[in-house]
């Protein structure tokens, strides 16, 4: 069945839409209507070849966008083709044949221990009403979105475990943690708060519910700027939280990189070790414990 690639992508996002993230969707969505829809769009997909692909590329690339954004906009057409092929649409995927620059993918947190420790101490001490809590969360290694999209019906207050569905993280599966205390007790005023406002022993809806709009919040960045600020702390990105907890727990901890991968929620030691960034004094500890056992 012949099939253009706008009708494709427009089955590829309801077919998706309960498997990923919201914020997972929108993506994928900007990058289609940006930098896929114009020059593909009203193609049939079993029509794109390898050539005017690469040269596509080429020309994002040229445009000054970094290889790294240029790949996440090939990775969507990329995963339309493949589903185009599972469908019957097509049957090859010409966008694994894209060749694009190579680029260290890796994001370095270069700052000293002492910031490090008032960073965590920033977060820990953070009072104001709920954007409090919503950073304590991200302390425990989760991601903004995971915080954010956290709902009810994945809490067991009884067992004080919380569940990670596989829709709202971007490993894709389903995950467990056990809640911390302190956690715990942040986590019940929630619960008997949203218990007594609906008036059922189980709540439901989101966790953290934004007071102006009523329903979750979308940004906290500017409650985030003011942590830091009030702190007297340089700009740091909400992200970097997670780079904090690998670099923090395995340079100054020395707590198992496994521990701290399923911490993370990652799907492997590999992913997690583009969060932490060695201790420069690393290479110096080595040799000396060389030097002195033969000297």
């Amino acid at each position: 069945m012949k099939k253009r690639l706008n009708a494709v992508f427009d089955e590829y996002i309801d077919i998706i839409r309960h498997l990923q993230s919201e914020q997972t969707i929108r993506t994928k969505i900007g990058y289609y209507k940006k930098h896929i829809k114009k020059p593909f769009g009203a193609r049939y997909v079993d029509t794109l070849y390898y050539k005017e692909l690469q040269i596509w590329a080429n020309a994002l690339l040229d445009s000054g966008l970094k290889p790294k954004t240029v790949k996440n906009i090939k990775d969507v057409l990329q995963v339309l083709c493949n589903y185009a092929i599972k469908v019957g649409y097509a049957d090859k995927n010409p966008v694994y044949d894209i060749e694009l620059p190579k680029f260290d993918n890796k994001r370095y947190f270069h700052y000293s221990l002492e910031f490090q420790r008032e960073l965590i101490r920033a977060i820990a001490e953070f009072d104001e009403p709920i954007y409090s809590d919503i950073f304590l969360f991200l302390l425990h290694g989760r991601r903004l979105n995971e915080v954010l999209s956290l709902e009810w019906e994945f809490v067991d207050m009884q067992s004080r475990i919380y569940y990670i569905p596989a829709k709202i993280n971007k490993a894709k599966r389903n995950m467990s943690y056990v809640m911390s205390e302190v956690l715990y007790n942040r986590l019940l005023a929630y619960y008997e708060d949203a218990k007594k406002r609906q008036k059922s022993l189980i709540p439901k809806g989101h966790i953290f519910i934004n007071p102006k709009t009523g329903r979750k919040f979308v940004d906290v960045r500017k409650a985030w700027r003011r942590l830091l600020k009030r702190s007297n702390l340089p700009h740091t990105r909400i992200h970097d939280i997670r780079h904090l907890i690998g670099t923090y727990s395995i340079n100054h901890l020395h707590i198992p990189i496994e521990q701290v991968s399923f911490t993370l929620g990652h799907t492997s030691i590999e992913v997690t070790q583009k969060y932490v960034t060695a201790d420069p004094n690393i290479a110096k500890k080595v040799f000396d414990k060389i030097y002195r056992s033969v000297v």
